[in-house]
């Protein structure tokens, strides 16, 4: 079964996620549906502040993980606006644990209990790096949720310096 989920099919960095947005047929599309401009503010439109958090840490993280971002855009809100989850944005946010057949690029799951429900801490290696972040031998990383309050600025930068080391 193919994944499923938003940005770009080709994406070298997956995030992983036990939930999607109810909104038209971005809830349940059949392959990772890469966004048009104007589609996340569709999205938060439609389903509230729950999905905003997620949009915008996501925009956060890309923007602490590739400071070149700034070259083209004037801030991350910019980039979540003009790019995020675009075809050729290099990520993906993906519905679901991730399937039998290994994407290439980096795996982050999002939230401690999916991770667990996914099978994460069944992979060789997996291990707690502190309270918040995991890894396993093929660098495949726990994340807090990507909410304000679980995945702070603070924790942003820890996971951009996970990211870079793996």
């Amino acid at each position: 079964m193919p994944e499923t989920g938003l940005g770009d099919p080709q994406a070298m960095l997956r995030i992983y996620l036990n939930n999607r947005p109810a909104a038209g047929h971005f809830s349940s599309p059949e392959t990772i549906l890469p966004l048009a401009v104007g589609d996340i503010a569709f999205i938060v439109a439609e389903t509230g502040n729950h999905w905003r958090k997620i949009f915008n840490v996501f925009a956060k993280l890309m923007w602490e993980l590739t400071p070149q971002l700034a070259e083209d855009y004037a801030s991350w809100q910019a980039y979540r606006d003009q790019a995020l989850l675009q075809k050729n944005s290099q990520v993906a946010l993906c519905f679901g644990s991730p399937g039998e057949e290994r994407a290439s690029g980096q795996r982050i799951f999002m939230g401690k209990q999916f991770a667990t429900d996914s099978g994460f801490f069944s992979t060789p290696g997996a291990q707690w790096l502190d309270n918040s972040f995991a890894i396993n031998d093929v660098g495949d990383i726990v994340s807090p949720y990507f909410d304000y309050r679980q995945l702070s600025d603070e924790k942003i930068r820890r996971l951009t310096g996970i990211l870079n080391r793996s």
